[in-house]
């Protein structure tokens, strides 16, 4: 599977708290992105606790046989997730150096013609092509409350002042409640996965991503390409982008 990988410190932050993780594990890969909070120590030490309890998770799961039934992988996401949300919850309150960090968390495992997309807080997944792009995450976010209730409209949403309070993140509670979706290959056949922060979100629509995808044929040439724009608009953020093709 082709795919690349890219985070960038932005044009404004001094620190980048953006962790990534790519895997693969024979024919299954694994993809996240976590986007740390609380502070450049506390934030960056979130992202990268989560990523490595992630991978750990995942390297036991896939060395013990990684069962691939569709209840079992949803299963596993959400277990990574609840290891993440501990080793980060566990060092919050009781360092207080560290106290208030937490993380975002979205990651997708590709494996037996299914994609399996976790999300936790604001970063997101999408499905691109040269027609346009579908967002497959939903933004556990205040701003996507009012969206959900009527007051402000998505496109307003972008811009909101509150559009950075997110309403649920890995290591900030005892417990974590993690979404999960499952994509059929007759969906994303052909298409390309993106994975962001907010960094990138941000600054573009779907209509914008799908442009991304109609000038730019590979994954290094198309997520280099989005953080050079994110950084153009403003780069307020630090910007992380997986993008992988699908077939």
């Amino acid at each position: 599977m082709e795919h690349f990988a890219i985070t960038d410190v932005g044009s404004v932050r001094e620190h980048n708290e953006d962790s990534y993780l790519v895997k693969e594990y024979g024919d299954a890969a694994l993809f996240a992105v976590f986007d740390g909070m609380g502070g450049a120590k506390a934030g960056e030490a979130a992202s990268a606790m989560a990523r490595d309890e992630v991978e750990k998770y995942f390297d036991g799961f896939f060395r013990e046989g990684g069962r691939t039934e569709p209840a079992a992988i949803q299963a596993a996401l959400a277990s990574a997730a609840d290891r993440a949300n501990f080793k980060v919850f566990s060092l919050a309150t009781t360092d207080a150096t560290y106290e208030g960090m937490g993380t975002t968390m979205v990651a997708a495992l590709c494996i037996a013609d299914k994609v399996y997309v976790a999300n936790v807080g604001d970063s997101r997944a999408y499905l691109l092509d040269s027609d346009g792009a579908m967002q497959i995450t939903r933004d556990h976010s205040f701003v996507q409350y009012l969206v959900d209730i009527g007051k402000i409209t998505p496109e307003e949403a972008r811009t909101n002042p509150k559009k950075n309070i997110i309403t649920r993140a890995v290591g900030v509670d005892k417990e974590v409640s993690v979404d999960v979706s499952v994509l059929e290959k007759k969906q994303y056949k052909g298409k390309t996965l993106l994975l962001c922060s907010d960094g990138l979100s941000g600054y573009f629509d779907a209509p914008a991503l799908a442009e991304f995808c109609r000038t730019h044929e590979d994954c290094e040439s198309m997520a280099r390409a989005m953080v050079d724009a994110a950084n153009a608009a403003g780069g307020s953020d630090n910007i992380t982008a997986i993008v992988a093709k699908l077939k």
